[in-house]
């Protein structure tokens, strides 16, 4: 008689939030546009271009911010997470070189920008 082993459920961990990825994409896809109404430094030539960077940024926080984060952590331990509103600012300054219509008038705007959606999507995850 062969005792064979149980193999254990795989659960996930307590404080996993199902649905991060979606609300980060989200909360870039509507940030944009928002931005673009309420702060005077962003300039969309309509909806359709602020949603194209919407949806642009939104793939560049998932894809490429996490792995600029890694290559600035010295950096940014010595800056205390500084870093990484310059790595926000540089992407949304990359979004809206890459289309047409769309423009940032002032690296305040860009700060401004990068703080709201943020802010956006920190309350929207739940602080994680």
């Amino acid at each position: 008689m062969s005792k064979e082993k149980k193999k254990p459920k795989k659960v996930p961990p307590r404080d996993a939030k199902p649905g991060g990825v979606a609300v980060t994409f989200l909360c870039c896809l509507l940030g944009v546009p928002t931005c673009a109404k309420i702060l005077p430094g962003i300039v969309a030539a309509d909806v359709m271009a602020s949603l194209q960077v919407g949806v642009l940024l939104g793939a560049a926080y998932l894809v490429l911010r996490p792995g600029l984060k890694v290559l600035t952590l010295p950096i940014g331990c010595l800056t205390l997470g500084l870093t990484n509103f310059a790595i926000d600012v540089g992407l949304l300054y990359g979004c809206a070189y890459l289309i047409e219509g769309f423009s940032v008038e002032s690296v305040v705007s860009a700060i401004g920008t990068a703080l709201l959606i943020n802010g956006i999507s920190a309350v929207a995850g739940g602080f994680r």
